[in-house]
């Protein structure tokens, strides 16, 4: 597309079709004011009258051709640059999302742990309170042997009264009464002895009891700090989502526009294709244009006045000085010319003939080439 785009732009190639609608035209010129030219000479007037107004109107064509291609080509750097947006905006939203999701996924997972821990909390305070209860239990049941020892400590003394006041009257039964004194006075040490280690006992309980209290009071207190935690941290999980559900909505939302932009542009790129073979065509009409018509040879020698026409039907006709000529087909590129199914006065030359040729600013030049008839010729655009 550039070659083509500079080929346009070239000043060269407008100043030769210039040169070459002149030239026609002063040509034309010295046809129409000679009387002597025939009315075959009027027919090529109008012949190259035609290609005259051919070359104007591919010339216009060019043009046109060109300003569409500037316009499309304006178009499709702005639709690229919406898809470039688009899609850098489109990428911003999904690294926001991936990060939303990476959020939310670290905040599940804490919360997991915390609800666990929380879990761990619960059983040790529940274990507490059954710890509590069991111990208010063992309390009770003290409290009882306790209170069952103190009613027997004083069953024992008013029976030790009651034996007492009988003394002085029952002397007889004095050793009974002393032996029942020295085994109500040892159950009476085994009782204190009972009543002391239950006191020990209930002071331990007591104590195991406020620490389990204590334990109780913290890991309630851990506990609705954990079930502050959980709360937080569901609010936070509740927000995270409502984020990656809008960035989600985002996306959907540009992703048609993405799609729509990517759809424009391959529409403009088939449009820009589509101009560029028509211009490509119009160029290779236009070479082919500029380098048909006749050439002469107009050096001094025996091929002086030696005439080649190049049609562009991708025919030719060599003619000398004696108008003996030689038809056939032709293919002229930048730098070979190849003449081919030859027939007439072809006299030794064989073909197809291929000649290396060196273009210049008013025809070409063939070079020196084995099997090549025309080497060392300059061929002049015949005026």
């Amino acid at each position: 597309m550039s070659d083509v785009s500079k080929r346009l732009r070239d000043p060269l190639v407008l100043i030769i079709l210039v040169i070459a609608v002149a030239g026609w035209l002063a040509f034309i010129a010295m046809w129409i004011n000679s009387s002597t030219y025939s009315g075959q000479q009027g027919e090529t007037i109008v012949a190259l009258t035609g290609e005259r107004d051919d070359l104007a109107q591919r010339l216009s064509d060019h043009e046109a051709a060109q300003g569409s291609l500037d316009e499309l080509n304006t178009q499709i750097a702005t639709a690229q640059q919406d898809v470039a947006a688009r899609t850098a905006s489109l990428e911003t939203v999904r690294t926001e999302l991936s990060a939303r999701q990476a959020d939310l996924e670290a905040v599940n997972a804490d919360l997991e742990a915390r609800r666990a821990e929380a879990t761990t909390l619960q059983e040790q305070a529940d274990a507490a309170t059954q710890l509590t209860a069991e111990l208010t239990g063992q309390q009770q049941e003290l409290q009882a042997q306790i209170d069952t020892a103190n009613q027997q400590l004083t069953d024992i003394g008013t029976r030790l009264e009651a034996a007492r006041q009988q003394e002085a009257t029952a002397t007889a039964n004095s050793a009974q009464l002393t032996s029942e004194a020295a085994s109500a006075t040892s159950n009476l040490a085994e009782l204190q002895s009972q009543l002391q280690t239950a006191r020990e006992q209930l002071t331990t309980a007591q104590t195991q009891l406020a620490d389990l209290a204590i334990q109780s009071e913290t890991a309630g207190t851990d506990l609705q700090a954990l079930q502050q935690q959980v709360a937080e941290l569901q609010t936070r999980r509740d927000e995270l989502t409502a984020e990656v559900q809008g960035y989600q909505d985002q996306r959907d939302e540009l992703q048609p526009q993405v799609e729509q932009l990517a759809q424009t542009l391959a529409q403009r790129g088939e449009e820009l294709r589509t101009l560029e073979e028509r211009i490509a065509r119009a160029v290779a009409t236009s070479d082919e244009a500029a380098t048909t018509g006749r050439y002469a040879v107009g050096s001094e020698g025996q091929a002086r006045g030696m005439t080649l026409d190049l049609n562009p039907d991708g025919k030719f006709t060599l003619t000398d000085r004696a108008n003996r000529t030689v038809n056939g087909d032709y293919t002229l590129t930048d730098n070979q010319l190849s003449l081919s199914n030859a027939q007439g006065a072809i006299g030794n030359a064989t073909f197809p003939m291929t000649c290396p040729v060196e273009a210049n600013d008013n025809g070409f030049t063939i070079s020196n080439a084995e099997g090549c008839v025309l080497s060392g010729l300059a061929f002049e655009r015949a005026q």
